[in-house]
């Protein structure tokens, strides 16, 4: 029983401490920039509606797939494994870097997506 007790205590441990190496800030940003690149693109496919509306759909559509991509790097990104953790926020980067439908969020997306990429490459 006292073995049991200690296994316990041992996961529970290494559970904490793997909560704590994870890189909570850097994947909170990179979510937050896939937002904004899902927002934009649709407010700038709503916007270019009454333009041409096949570029708009087309331009909107690819703006919230890609924005939805660097949610799911990001998420994938929240690991104890910095090996892991750092090539999904490098991922998440990169197709914010091609995500031109919703020209890089305005900009604050694109600085958004940079620092959460920097802090999670230095957890």
């Amino acid at each position: 029983m006292e073995a049991r007790k200690r296994h316990i205590a041992k996961r529970r441990r290494h559970r904490e401490k793997a909560l704590k190496k994870k890189p909570k800030l850097g994947v909170s940003l990179l979510v937050v920039a896939g937002a904004i690149a899902v927002a934009a693109s649709i407010i700038i496919g709503i916007t270019a509606f009454s333009g041409e509306p096949i570029f708009a759909v087309a331009d909107a559509g690819a703006g919230v797939i890609i924005g939805i991509a660097i949610i799911a790097g990001a998420m994938n990104a929240y690991t104890a494994d910095a090996k892991k953790s750092e090539t999904w926020a490098v991922v998440a980067l990169i197709l914010y870097l091609i995500e031109i439908p919703s020209l890089w969020g305005f900009g604050i997306g694109f600085i958004i997506a940079l620092a959460g990429t920097i802090m999670t490459l230095r957890n």
